[in-house]
C-alpha cells in the first residue's frame, strides 16, 4: 500500500479553518486506499502558533497525525514586518500595473517573514528530508505557511502535489512564492477561478480541479421566531464582518423589519450588540446545517476565498446566497449555480438582499433547486474522491 504525506500548519477536531478541514478531509477519501500520514504542527491558534498540543504520533480514525513543535511563537516582530509589506503593496497599487520590483526585499529577506509568519518547525523540516523516501507522494496544502514553503523543497518535485487554497491578497505576490510554485510537480486546485488566480501569480502551472466534497444532508431548519440572515465562520474584519454588520444595520434603519443577522463561528472582531444581531459562537455541525436550511438568505462577505465550504454547504441545503462580488471564487459559485446574488458595497448590498428578501415562492423554489444541484454535480465525495486518487496516481 502506497504511503501519503498530507502537510498542514493545523490539525486537531476542533479547528474548523477552511484548509485544515480540507487536508483532514483528504486523509479521510484517501486511507481506504492509502495508508496516509499528516505532518503538522503542535499548535492551535493561527494568532501565535503556541506550541499547545504534544509533540509526537496520535492515531485517529485510523489516520497517523505526526505533530512537530514550533520554535518560536508569532512576535511583534512579524506584525512589522506585515505592515511593512502592506506598505510597500498600498503604495504599489496606484499603478496601473502592479511593477515588478514593487517589493524591494531580497530572497533573505522574504523568507525571514514566511519564517516568522509561523508555525516554522525545524523538526518537520528535518523528518521530510531524512525521510521523504518512506513516501509515495506529498499532498502540500496551503501556500502561506512555512510547513510547506520549507518542507517542500526537501521532497522531489515529482513527488510534490500541491494545494494551495490560494487568494487574492498581497502575501501571494511574494516573489518567494512563485519561486516555490515553480518547483511544484502537480498542483490541486478547489475552483477553476482559483486556478486563474494561481496562473495569474506563479505563472503556467499543470494540475488539476479537484474541489472539495461538501456535506449534503438535510435536516430540518432550526425553527426561529423571526426571520433571519446567516454567516457562519470566522468573524473577522480580513473576512469582511464588519462590513456585513455595517451593511445590515444600515438595511435595517433604512427597511426596518424583524428581519436578524445571525452569526456562528469564533469573533476575533466584537460583534456589535444589537437587538437585531444574534451572536451563537460555535455550534454543532448538525445545527450549524439546520440553521442554514431556515435561513432567508446566507450572506459570506469575505473578499479572500479559494473555496468558501460554509457557502457551499448552505447551497446544499437549498439556501441562496449573497457574496461579495469582489471574490473572484464566490462570483464564479454564484455565476455557474444561478443560485444567489453578488454585491460589492451597501447599495448592491442592500438591493441584492431586497431582491432575495421579496422572491416570489415560486422564484426562491427555482433558486433552491439550483443550489442544491450545483453542489450534488460538483462536490460529492465520490467526485472528489476520484479526481483526488488520480492526480495521486499520476505520480510517477
Amino acid at each position: 500500500m502506497k504511503k501519503i504525506a498530507i502537510v498542514v500548519q493545523r490539525c486537531h477536531e476542533s479547528i474548523v479553518g477552511g484548509s485544515e478541514a480540507l487536508a483532514w478531509q483528504y486523509a479521510s477519501l484517501l486511507k481506504s486506499q492509502y495508508d496516509v500520514e499528516i505532518l503538522t504542527s503542535t499548535a492551535m491558534d493561527y494568532t501565535n502558533w503556541a506550541n499547545v498540543l504534544p509533540e509526537g504520533t496520535e492515531t485517529k480514525d485510523g489516520i497517523v497525525i505526526r505533530r512537530f513543535a514550533p520554535d518560536r511563537d508569532r512576535s511583534p516582530y512579524w506584525h512589522h514586518l506585515y505592515e511593512r509589506l502592506l506598505n510597500f503593496w498600498r503604495a504599489a497599487q496606484v499603478q496601473v500595473e502592479l511593477p515588478k520590483d514593487w517589493l524591494p526585499w531580497s530572497m533573505a529577506m522574504q523568507e525571514e517573514f514566511i519564517r516568522w509568519q509561523g508555525p516554522f518547525c525545524p523538526g518537520m523540516i528535518e523528518y521530510v528530508q531524512q525521510c521523504q523516501d518512506q513516501y509515495a507522494g506529498f499532498i502540500f496544502v496551503t501556500y502561506l505557511y512555512p510547513t510547506v514553503y520549507f518542507c517542500m523543497p526537501q521532497v522531489p518535485s515529482n513527488k510534490v502535489i500541491f494545494a494551495p487554497t490560494c487568494h487574492d491578497e498581497p502575501t501571494a505576490y511574494l516573489p518567494a512564492f512563485r519561486y516555490m510554485a515553480a518547483q511544484t510537480g502537480q498542483f490541486i486546485w478547489l475552483t477553476s477561478a482559483e486556478q486563474k488566480l494561481t496562473q495569474a501569480f506563479w505563472g503556467d502551472c499543470s494540475g488539476a480541479i479537484v474541489g472539495m466534497a461538501i456535506a449534503v444532508e438535510k435536516p430540518k431548519p432550526k425553527p426561529r421566531p423571526y426571520p433571519y440572515l446567516l454567516y457562519s465562520g470566522r468573524i473577522d474584519q480580513n473576512k469582511g464582518c464588519q462590513d456585513l454588520v455595517d451593511f445590515f444595520l444600515n438595511y435595517q434603519q433604512s427597511v426596518p423589519s424583524k428581519l436578524k443577522l445571525i452569526l456562528t463561528g469564533q469573533d476575533n472582531m466584537g460583534v456589535s450588540k444589537h437587538p437585531a444581531i444574534e451572536f451563537l459562537g460555535f455550534v454543532s455541525e448538525s445545527e450549524k446545517l439546520a440553521l442554514m436550511a431556515g435561513a432567508q438568505a446566507f450572506v459570506m462577505p469575505s473578499p479572500y476565498e479559494s473555496f468558501s465550504i460554509a457557502t457551499l454547504e448552505a447551497m446544499a441545503q437549498g439556501t441562496p446566497v449573497l457574496v461579495n462580488g469582489k471574490c473572484e471564487v464566490l462570483l464564479e459559485h454564484v455565476d455557474r449555480s444561478g443560485a444567489g446574488l453578488a454585491y460589492y458595497d451597501y447599495h448592491s448590498f442592500a438591493k441584492g438582499l431586497s431582491s432575495l428578501l421579496n422572491q416570489t415562492v415560486e422564484a426562491r423554489s427555482s433558486m433552491a433547486e439550483a443550489a442544491e444541484r450545483y453542489v450534488a454535480q460538483n462536490y460529492t465525495i465520490e467526485a472528489v474522491k476520484r479526481k483526488l486518487v488520480q492526480v495521486i496516481e499520476n505520480i510517477e
